[in-house]
């Protein structure tokens, strides 16, 4: 029997050469023909395939992890907190507009899902026709099968489509949980506890029973213009005999998929690891590979979740049109809506407009920063305590360099103001240190400053380092590395701190600055002219709640008052809590376990080793077989 198409069909055997054959199609097809003829419809128009695909994820991707930034951004505001932690999560979620929030992203989300499996369906029917469809008529026959689906109300269809990725990603969905952070502990947090391992299991169970049976539903209902119930009735229909051996097939698919992943991982970390060996300074090699790996994982899981979507709908294509080729011969109910050649002006417009936007929205995150990259949700993050100033004199650009190049996630600076009013960086209340002369930095212009020497005293390699102003700083760090500005104290009457809120907001670094100081009344002078800006209060020692205040987002404390007590009610009311000066291993180990949000240290390419190790490997070959484990 073969499957009526536009033209007489696609023989079995070389048939990706002919553009006047079907495939053929009997109804005891075996597993391997199956395989066979699923390896030929992925085969067929890979190229379109590949790139429609690989662009499409990009596009939408980055145009969703936006809408995501900033619903959270809207609910955190809402809420009343300023980070995410594990104390207050639970409470956040509960939130009515966090809710409200979260819906509107999964609804959006969900659609966005629709969009790609009709645009999956519309290329695989082209298949079916035998014809390469183009990048832009498989957009357009997604276009219009997304349409459809909201015109006939089928919104349970997106429901089914959600959990249907959610199964077949599965392996990739607890990868994410296990290797990427921040997210790392929330697959350890759910399988260390019996509750947790029965929940995931029934919810594993819950899938399988709502997904086969309605494994071809989006077929019927995009490909046959059913509704959903109907559709779902004759996907069950199309596989009341054959569950088994479909679930068995995909099964294989699956697993040999996660095993090629597992390979191509190792292989690249292995790579990775002997470029960081011979290629870097081995001072840095573990705080480099950590950080190189997550971003191996994110790259691959990326990529894996495309073609894992393409041969999972490839798959499901190949069986529905076989096992359902005789109705369909009958009927000729199959509707080609979308596979006819589309407008490819109006379509080269649309996706040429969706590809600038989503290019403009990823370099904003990238530039700019990102709410949740920033840490509203982190692992323990590592900031250069006056920049890296152990390698180069504190607080000159040359420190704040070296920082960039030691993978720290924050620069720490210090601002003072020159007399003629130009923010500038500098620590003491004299330049006696770090310039040998026994002034400050208000009795000098900035002019003046620059004719002194602040870099001999460190060195004789950094002779000649300038004192940076603030905005020379920005410039050169925004899109680099964050900044924690620590405001100095130069009395009430300073405008300090409202001359550095518009520095952050000339440069737009909202998301990459923080605003720390010891004077409670600068906080809340930021805090008026720009709520949005984050603010950190400075405290050498800890008592009461001074964690409360809306003024602040955080507590920046010495370390040796750091306690579990103490991180778990500031992350029960939102508030971070970054620790300094931690300088020796005992103590950073400390701070990992207490999970402060942020170390301020003198060596952080020492505390990167320390927070971003393993199960507390000491050499690169350890990391390297700890990671590939």
């Amino acid at each position: 029997m073969k499957i009526q198409g536009e033209r007489s069909g696609l023989e079995k055997g070389n048939w990706k050469n002919s553009h006047d054959r079907t495939i053929r199609c009997k109804e005891g097809h075996s597993m391997s023909t199956l395989t066979k003829d699923t390896l030929r419809i992925l085969k067929y128009n890979r190229k379109n395939a590949f790139f429609f695909t690989l662009a499409f994820r990009l596009v939408t991707t980055t145009l969703y992890l936006f809408a995501l930034d900033r619903g959270v951004l809207l609910a955190l505001n809402l809420a009343g907190y300023s980070y995410l932690t594990v104390a207050n999560i639970r409470d956040f979620l509960l939130k009515p507009w966090t809710i409200v929030i979260l819906a509107v992203l999964i609804f959006f989300g969900i659609l966005i899902l629709i969009f790609e499996t009709g645009c999956f369906l519309t290329l695989f029917q082209g298949i079916y026709y035998t014809r390469k469809l183009k990048p832009w008529e498989i957009l357009t026959g997604g276009l219009i099968k997304l349409w459809d689906e909201i015109r006939k109300k089928n919104w349970r269809l997106g429901l089914l489509i959600l959990a249907n990725d959610t199964l077949a990603n599965l392996y990739l969905i607890y990868r994410f949980f296990t290797h990427i952070k921040p997210v790392d502990f929330v697959m350890d947090e759910i399988l260390s506890e019996p509750l947790g391992k029965v929940i995931l299991t029934l919810v594993i169970i819950l899938l399988l029973m709502v997904v086969i049976p309605g494994l071809y539903t989006f077929h019927a209902c995009m490909v046959e213009q059913k509704n959903f119930k109907e559709g779902y009735l004759r996907s069950w229909w199309l596989l009341r005999h054959r569950i088994p051996k479909v679930v068995f097939l995909l099964s294989i698919y699956y697993g040999a998929f996660a095993v090629i992943l597992k390979l191509v991982y190792s292989f690249c970390v292995f790579i990775t690891a002997v470029g960081v060996t011979l290629f870097t300074d081995n001072r840095l090699a573990l705080a480099i590979l950590p950080a190189a790996c997550a971003r191996i994982d994110l790259v691959l899981l990326f990529l894996s979740s495309m073609l894992l979507a393409l041969g999972n709908y490839g798959a499901l294509s190949v069986q529905y049109f076989q096992f359902s080729s005789r109705v369909m011969k009958k009927s000729g109910n199959i509707s080609d809506s979308g596979t006819r050649l589309a407008n490819r002006k109006t379509a080269l417009i649309s996706i040429s407009a969706a590809t600038i936007f989503s290019l403009l929205t990823l370099f904003h995150v990238v530039y700019n920063g990102s709410a949740i990259a920033g840490g509203i949700l982190d692992t323990v993050q590592i900031t250069a305590h006056r920049g890296s100033s152990k390698e180069a004199p504190e607080n000159t650009m040359a420190a704040i360099k070296q920082a960039v190049a030691d993978l720290s996630d924050y620069a720490e600076i210090d601002v003072q103001e020159t007399k003629d009013g130009v923010v500038v960086l500098g620590h003491d209340s004299t330049l006696r240190r770090v310039a040998g002369v026994n002034r400050t930095i208000g009795s000098y212009t900035f002019e003046e400053l620059q004719a002194l020497d602040v870099g001999g005293w460190f060195s004789d390699e950094f002779k000649g380092e300038r004192i940076p102003s603030l905005e020379e700083v920005m410039e050169y760090c925004k899109g680099k590395i964050n900044l924690n500005i620590e405001i100095k104290g130069a009395g009430d009457d300073s405008l300090l701190p409202e001359k550095v809120a518009l520095l952050i907001d000339k440069y737009q670094m909202t998301e990459q600055c923080v605003v720390t100081s010891s004077r409670f009344t600068y906080l809340s002078r930021i805090k008026k002219l720009d709520e949005k800006i984050r603010t950190g209060y400075i405290i050498s020692a800890a008592y009461g709640n001074y964690y409360s205040s809306d003024d602040i987002d955080l507590i920046s404390l010495q370390s040796s008052f750091v306690t579990e007590r103490l991180v778990e009610a500031a992350h029960q009311k939102g508030k971070a809590v970054h620790a300094w000066t931690v300088n020796s291993k005992s103590e950073m180990e400390r701070m990992k376990m207490l999970s402060v949000d942020n170390i301020i240290t003198d060596h952080p390419v020492l505390a990167r080793e320390i927070i971003y190790r393993e199960e507390a490997a000491e050499n690169l070959l350890e990391y390297l077989r700890l990671v590939l484990k």
